[in-house]
């Protein structure tokens, strides 16, 4: 889905999430559509690559109207600037938009889902 990447940041996406999300690939796929994007101007304008072969997970919590309330851990193998890149394409995208009122009667009011991030 997001292999055209000329940083070479050529794999995102939520690596781990409730089985609830399955109904909303929808809205999963703007958000991450979102995030890369702005993973990638990041990168961009940075004009240097975090080290090939490294990863960021970051693994946060999202409220019903799409905000991010609280980021629960960051592990990395990157460099800090990988991994704030990670970070920032995250919390500058969000709010994510609110969700239905069936996701809130599925997910509740707020969810937490882990990104992984690889460098190639």
């Amino acid at each position: 889905m997001f292999t055209d990447n000329p940083m070479g940041t050529s794999n995102i996406g939520p690596v781990a999430y409730s089985a609830k999300w399955s109904k909303y690939g929808e809205y999963l796929h703007k958000m991450m559509e979102a995030i890369q994007i702005q993973w990638d101007r990041i990168l961009i304008d940075s004009r240097t690559e975090p080290p090939s072969g490294t990863h960021v997970v970051i693994k946060f919590t999202m409220d019903l109207h799409g905000k991010i309330t609280e980021i629960v851990s960051v592990d990395s193998t990157s460099s800090e600037q990988g991994k704030q890149s990670c970070l920032t394409a995250i919390t500058m995208t969000a709010p994510y938009g609110d969700w239905s009122d069936d996701m809130i009667a599925v997910l509740g009011t707020s969810q937490d889902l882990t990104f992984d991030f690889y460098y190639e």
